[in-house]
């Protein structure tokens, strides 16, 4: 099905969109701060992206694509760095409006940074490139994230806990659930192997990463009053 990644970008996009002029939730108030968030997550992400499909480490399958690209990367993965970082952290609003979490104590803390820590020791031990990264740098980020004593680390991990729902749904589908092939395809020498489904394992940490990252700008105290 031709455009069918643009379609799951804007089905994904259009979610939280509806619900964002809510008063309660007033979720397009923040958009100057969700742009730099896009902003500084894409800038380490995308050329993260570029590097691994130009090496083959994955790719996209242009039977479902539109055939427009941003260098090398086709405008639906640009756009999935747009739209799902928008969606997820809805979920994290939203759960904070009604169930607000205000402060992380000293065990998740500590365990964040052991379970980063055992990431970094367990990534390097295996030889897919894929599976090296991001238990590296996902690892670096929770040591941080722990070391930091971030207040919204407890409320982060309850919130990506939920957006694991919606994230088995869109990336089975990406990764070739309900499909006769994945839209986007992963070179098996470079991961684990082990899947979700059609999702390989490393996704679900790749998200934990992104959205890590996204959330930190969001959460941050140090932003420029312009983007406030």
């Amino acid at each position: 099905m031709k455009g069918l990644y643009l379609l799951i970008d804007t089905l994904v996009f259009l979610g939280p969109l509806t619900r964002s002029f809510e008063p309660r939730i007033a979720y397009y108030s923040k958009w100057k701060r969700m742009l730099l968030a896009t902003f500084l997550m894409m800038s380490i992400m995308i050329p993260w992206d570029v590097f691994f499909a130009l090496e083959g480490y994955w790719g996209f399958n242009s039977d479902y694509l539109v055939d427009i690209y941003i260098g090398i990367l086709p405008i639906e993965e640009v756009l999935f760095f747009v739209v799902v970082p928008f969606a997820s952290y809805f979920i994290y609003e939203v759960m904070q409006l009604f169930f607000p979490i205000n402060s992380t104590p000293k065990l998740i803390h500590n365990a964040s940074i052991l379970v980063g820590a055992f990431l970094i020791y367990a990534s390097i031990e295996q030889t897919g490139i894929y599976t090296i990264v991001i238990g590296v740098t996902l690892g670096a980020e929770l040591i941080l994230a722990g070391l930091w004593k971030v207040k919204w680390l407890k409320s982060f991990f309850r919130s990506y806990l939920i957006i694991l729902i919606p994230f088995l749904f869109v990336n089975g589908i990406l990764t070739g659930s309900f499909l006769d092939n994945p839209i986007v395809w992963y070179s098996e020498s470079e991961i684990l192997g082990y899947r979700i489904f059609t999702i390989p394992v490393e996704d679900a940490f790749y998200g934990m990463e992104m959205m890590l990252i996204y959330t930190a700008v969001m959460q941050s105290k140090w932003i420029p009053k312009f983007f406030t």
